[in-house]
């Protein structure tokens, strides 16, 4: 090679081709989602468009903000997480996800913020050592609880996933020993590969997670038809509570308030 690429160029070139936007295009609060539908309620709500590249992406200039739709797994939750680490602008970053109910008192449509994830896939240890927990930025925790609770007037559950690239582990007696043994409340894919690679770069993440289904109840695996089910049910709300934890971390942005949170991580 005739020129040195550097991470940072690389990152950002990476992330250009990935979703067919320039940098200078993404605001500085970035909401990353798994699912086409929250894409499209995004661009009919706000009526901007969408950009399709190999992910899927809308800018809303006046909310400064972006929001990606990834696609789903552990690599390209790494790749997302370390290309938006070297955007200058990036304030904060929210996951919108869905995940598996695994404790019993968890029911379709609840939403969990996590305050960690066991780390049973193979992206992040590229990135922490495996002895590392996989965690959040506790001042974005904190501002979705507070919406949560004081804007949709719900009780948010908090507690430790687990991420896992085992797509089939709902059969595996063995996993599923471990999982109820350590007492686990949901699971997911990709929670536990954003937080190791937004700590490493440091990058400010938290997640609001819906529970999507119940996979160790009977008849609780997701099919075709409960997935549309809790489309049409809870999918709306869920992403109308990202937005506007989002607006409480822009209203607070430049105050002391997110300083004082920030210092506290």
């Amino acid at each position: 090679m005739t020129k040195t690429l550097r991470p940072d160029t690389y990152a950002r070139s990476t992330l250009e081709r990935y979703t067919g936007s320039p940098i200078g295009d993404f605001g500085s609060n970035i909401l990353l989602v798994n699912f086409q539908r929250y894409i499209e309620h995004f661009s009919k709500q706000t009526g901007c468009p969408i950009i399709s590249g190999y992910w899927s992406v809308v800018h809303d200039r006046e909310r400064d903000l972006s929001i990606i739709n990834f696609g789903v797994g552990s690599p390209s939750a790494g790749i997302v997480a370390h290309c938006l680490s070297f955007l200058d602008q990036v304030q904060s970053v929210l996951m919108l996800g869905m995940c598996g109910g695994i404790d019993d008192e968890l029911e379709i449509g609840q939403l969990l913020i996590p305050t960690a994830s066991v780390r049973d896939e193979g992206t992040s240890k590229h990135y922490l050592q495996q002895n590392v927990p996989a965690q959040p930025a506790f001042w974005i925790n904190r501002i979705c609880e507070r919406v949560i609770k004081e804007e949709m007037n719900m009780k948010p559950v908090s507690g430790i996933m687990m991420t896992t690239d085992y797509r089939m582990w709902e059969f595996d007696n063995e996993f599923v020993d471990y999982v109820l043994k350590h007492r686990i409340l949901a699971i997911d894919m990709e929670i536990a590969t954003l937080f190791s690679v937004a700590y490493a770069l440091n990058l400010p993440i938290g997640a609001i997670m819906l529970i999507s289904d119940m996979p160790l109840k009977k008849g609780g695996i997701k099919s075709k038809e409960s997935a549309e089910s809790v489309f049409d049910r809870f999918t709306e709300q869920h992403f109308n509570v990202g937005l506007k934890t989002i607006e409480e971390i822009r209203k607070h942005s430049s105050s002391r308030k997110v300083d004082r949170l920030r210092s506290e991580w």
